[in-house]
């Protein structure tokens, strides 16, 4: 007997003070109370990869988006939808830029990311299955990378 998939959930975010904590928090609560087989290294990167793309949406997307989180039997798959036609770009890798490299580490941590249009925007995706996409060395550097990004958008 093959096992059901859980449902979707999907959910509405709006610029506002900690919404993109909110959102992490409830992609991981949701995914938590689902019987899917995430390494908690798999699910580090998703929220990490999560808190990007919404960033991105809030930021340059008309300060709100839609969130699905969705088990697709394999990998767990993100969709952010935002009301901006513009396309994500991965920024140069510029070390002395405070920002800007949040699709570089969706792109590090997860399988796969990509957009397509949808409506009157577009729709980011991303893949996470269920082992962490960079392991060893590979990942503690990337790890210490967005670490550092983090430090350097904090005020001083």
């Amino acid at each position: 007997m093959s096992r059901q998939l859980p449902l979707p959930d999907e959910f509405h975010v709006k610029d506002e003070v900690n919404a993109v904590h909110h959102a992490r928090n409830r992609i991981t609560t949701v995914v938590g109370s689902w019987d899917v087989p995430l390494s908690r290294a798999a699910l580090a990167d998703v929220k990490l990869c999560a808190s990007e793309v919404i960033t991105n949406a809030l930021l340059h997307g008309g300060g709100e988006c839609s969130v699905r989180v969705q088990w697709t039997g394999t990998h767990l798959k993100i969709d952010v939808t935002d009301l901006s036609l513009r396309p994500p770009q991965p920024a140069a890798q510029n070390t002395e830029a405070l920002g800007g490299r949040g699709l570089t580490l969706v792109e590090e941590f997860s399988h796969s990311w990509g957009w397509e249009p949808h409506g009157a925007g577009k729709k980011v995706f991303f893949l996470v299955a269920a082992d962490a996409a960079l392991i060893g060395d590979r990942r503690l550097t990337s790890l210490v990378r967005a670490a550092n990004d983090q430090l350097q958008q904090v005020p001083a």
